[in-house]
């Protein structure tokens, strides 16, 4: 199941905004072969109910703007790696990538557990600790 962009530098990317932009387009620049194809901002997860009654709609809307967002899925031919794009690493975004994987696999059981992969420009001691722990690969491009 291929990726709906090539895996290449491109002017505006779906979802990645400011900083982000620059790690991603350095990872690109760096290993331009790593991907054959690219999805951004992928959406998973049943999202939250409106809180009231709505029409159905507005309900629509809301579960749909209240899923999470994974930054990139890269496809290297059918095998697909989940990727988090961050400036800053913190012990939230072993929460996302986690999160995102299991999320992405009950939604696609055929990639249950799929690769995950962090990209970073900044990450201290003790995060690298704690993703080397649970095992959760990190870059900085």
């Amino acid at each position: 199941m291929p990726g709906q962009y090539n895996f290449e530098k491109r002017s505006k990317y779906p979802h990645l905004l400011g900083e982000d932009i620059v790690i991603w387009n350095q990872f690109i620049e760096n290993i331009p072969d790593r991907y054959d194809t690219v999805d951004y901002d992928v959406h998973v997860g049943t999202g939250i109910e409106p809180p009231d009654e709505q029409d159905i709609n507005f309900s629509n809307q809301w579960r749909n703007l209240t899923r999470k967002r994974i930054d990139v899925i890269a496809w290297k031919k059918d095998s697909p790696t989940i990727i988090e794009v961050k400036f800053r690493v913190g012990l939230d975004t072993l929460g996302q990538i986690l999160g995102y994987q299991l999320l992405y696999g009950l939604e696609h059981p055929e990639y249950i557990n799929s690769p995950i992969l962090i990209l970073c420009a900044f990450i201290s001691g003790d995060d690298i600790t704690v993703l080397e722990h649970f095992k959760v690969p990190w870059l900085i491009p």
